[in-house]
């Protein structure tokens, strides 16, 4: 179970990096189709069911076009049904000469269906700097 959402999260990988320059579709055909798909994007909102998300995802890939992509794995859990990543993600980008990259925290949540695994929820948010006071 385990290697085999491994391979799953490489495609995802592979999937977010077209994504992140421009080419929603191979992280679209990741996808479960199922009405019960969600998505918190950091451009922020959400969305519920295949057709939303699609659009989001499709709008997103368009907004704006990175020059890379990676991920950093923080955790990452397979079970008989369901599965889970949690991953710093790194948009490089640079404008001007100036670093215009990002990192996202992103959590992407997996399930079986007909033995394959599918994405059926994700959520990512801007990771910013933060002076902890406790």
């Amino acid at each position: 179970m385990a290697e085999d959402l491994d391979a799953f999260i490489n495609r995802c990988h592979a999937a977010l990096t077209e994504q992140s320059q421009g080419n929603p579709q191979p992280l679209l055909d990741l996808w479960s189709h199922s009405d019960d798909v969600s998505v918190m994007a950091a451009v922020g909102g959400y969305q519920v069911g295949f057709e939303a998300v699609s659009k989001l995802l499709t709008w997103a890939s368009t907004a704006q076009k990175f020059e890379g992509w990676s991920a950093e794995n923080l955790v990452k859990l397979a079970g008989p049904e369901f599965g889970m990543s949690v991953e710093l993600e790194h948009y490089a980008l640079h404008v001007d000469g100036e670093d215009k990259g990002m990192t996202l925290r992103a959590t992407q949540v997996y399930r079986r269906e007909h033995d394959e695994w599918r994405i059926v929820h994700r959520h990512g948010d801007i990771l910013t700097d933060i002076e902890v006071k406790w």
